[in-house]
C-alpha cells in the first residue's frame, strides 16, 4: 500500500502548503482519525468520489480548531486531499467500513475518484491483506496451570498435633488458594474457549458457503440457480453470499470465484444477452425482491446502487425506478456490468450494510 507522507498528498494535488500549515492540519487529521465513526467515513467516501451534497461541517469545525479561517467553500481540492488523507489511515488500520465503502463506492469502476485514485487501490489491497489475515488460525495455548503456593504446603506440614488456631488459620490460606487458582484455571479455559468459538465460527462459514455453492440452489427463493439467467443469478448469488458472511468483516478472499462459479451455474438464454443493471433487476420478479432484501441495512445511495435499484424497483415497480434511480445515486440505471463484477458489487454492498 502506498506510504507517503502527508506533504505529499498536497504535492499531489499540485498545492503547496506551508509546514505550519501541514502540521496544522495533521494535527486535527489525527483527532479525526482517532475520533471518527462509521456514518463519517461514509460521508468521506462519498466525498472522495464527488458527492457535494453532504453536511461535513463536522470535518471542517474539526480543521478550524486549529485554523478559523479554514472553509468548505472553494475549497474542495484541499478538502479532497485531507479526506483521502483520513481515509488512508482509516484503511491502513483495517477498518472494515472504509475499505468497503470505498470498493462499493468504485461501482466496479463505474465511478471514478476525483483525485487520490491510489486511495482505491490501497482499500483493494486491504480488503485482500485483511481477508487472508481474519481468516488465519490464532495460536491456541493449551496448556492450563493451577497456581500452587509452596509455603503454604510447608506450613501445612510443619503444623503441631493439637494447634487448631494454626489450622483455622492454614484452613483459611487453603481456601484463598483453591480460590485463586479456581480464578486463573478458568481464565486460561476461557482463553482457550474463545480461540476455538473463533475457529469454529470461521469453519463454519466457510462451509456454509461451500454447501450453498455445491447445492446451487437460491438459499432464499428456494430454486436452482440455472432456473435463472446470468445476471439475475449475479444479483441473488452476491446478496446470499453476503448474508453467509457471518462471522467476519470483509468475507473471504476467495469470494469473487465463487460467485463466478455461481454465475456459472445459471441458464445460458439464446440470443444476445442484455448486460445493463436495469435489465437485470427488471429481471427479477416483484416477490423475489422482498424476499432477497427481507435482511437489508440501510445504505448511502450513491455507494450502493445495485442495492438501491433493487428497493426502488421492490417500492416503485418494475421499469417505473430508471429515474429516481439516476437522481438518487449519480449513474444512468443502464449501466453495464459483468455477471461476475454484478455478483461482486452486491456482496460488498450488503457486507458495507452490515458493518454500518
Amino acid at each position: 500500500m502506498s506510504s507517503f507522507k502527508f506533504a505529499d498528498r498536497y504535492a499531489e494535488a499540485s498545492l503547496a502548503p506551508t509546514a505550519e500549515m501541514i502540521k496544522s492540519r495533521q494535527e486535527s487529521a489525527s483527532r479525526i482519525v482517532e475520533n471518527i465513526r462509521g456514518s463519517q467515513v461514509v460521508d468521506l467516501v462519498d466525498v472522495y468520489y464527488g458527492g457535494k451534497k453532504l453536511d461535513i461541517n463536522w470535518f471542517r469545525d474539526e480543521f478550524a480548531k486549529e485554523d478559523p479561517t479554514f472553509s468548505l467553500i472553494n475549497n474542495e481540492r484541499e478538502v479532497r486531499v485531507l479526506s483521502t488523507a483520513v481515509l488512508g489511515q482509516i484503511v491502513a488500520s483495517g477498518d472494515p467500513v472504509a475499505i468497503l465503502a470505498i470498493i462499493a463506492g468504485s461501482v466496479s469502476g463505474h465511478r471514478v475518484p476525483v483525485q487520490a485514485e491510489w486511495l482505491l487501490r490501497d482499500a483493494k489491497e486491504a480488503h485482500g491483506s485483511f481477508s487472508v489475515s481474519d481468516r488465519a488460525p490464532s495460536q491456541l495455548d493449551i496448556k492450563i496451570t493451577p497456581t500452587i503456593a509452596t509455603k503454604l504446603t510447608e506450613e501445612i506440614t510443619d503444623l503441631a498435633v493439637n494447634d487448631w488456631a494454626g489450622l483455622l488459620v492454614i484452613l483459611g490460606k487453603i481456601r484463598s488458594e483453591s480460590q485463586n487458582s479456581a480464578k486463573t484455571t478458568t481464565a486460561q479455559i476461557l482463553k482457550a474457549l474463545e480461540v476455538l468459538k473463533h475457529q469454529a465460527q470461521l469453519q463454519r462459514e466457510e462451509a456454509q458457503m461451500l454447501w450453498w455453492l455445491v447445492g446451487g440452489h437460491s438459499r432464499c427463493l428456494e430454486r436452482s440457480f440455472s432456473e435463472f439467467a446470468p445476471m439475475q443469478a449475479a444479483i441473488i448469488g452476491g446478496i446470499e453470499m453476503g448474508e453467509l458472511t457471518s462471522t467476519t468483516h470483509l468475507g473471504p478472499v476467495a469470494a469473487p470465484a465463487i460467485l463466478e462459479r455461481v454465475v456459472a451455474l445459471a441458464k445460458r438464454p439464446k440470443g444476445v444477452v442484455a448486460r445493463d443493471l436495469a435489465s437485470a433487476v427488471d429481471g427479477l420478479e416483484r416477490d423475489y425482491l422482498g424476499c432477497l432484501l427481507s435482511s437489508h441495512r440501510e445504505v448511502p445511495a450513491r455507494l450502493a446502487p445495485v442495492t438501491t435499484a433493487l428497493m426502488q424497483a421492490k417500492s416503485m415497480g418494475n421499469g417505473v425506478w430508471h429515474q429516481s434511480f439516476s437522481e438518487s445515486t449519480g449513474l444512468d440505471s443502464k449501466i453495464i456490468f459483468e455477471p461476475g463484477a454484478l455478483a461482486s458489487q452486491a456482496y460488498y454492498e450488503n457486507l458495507l450494510g452490515q458493518v454500518l
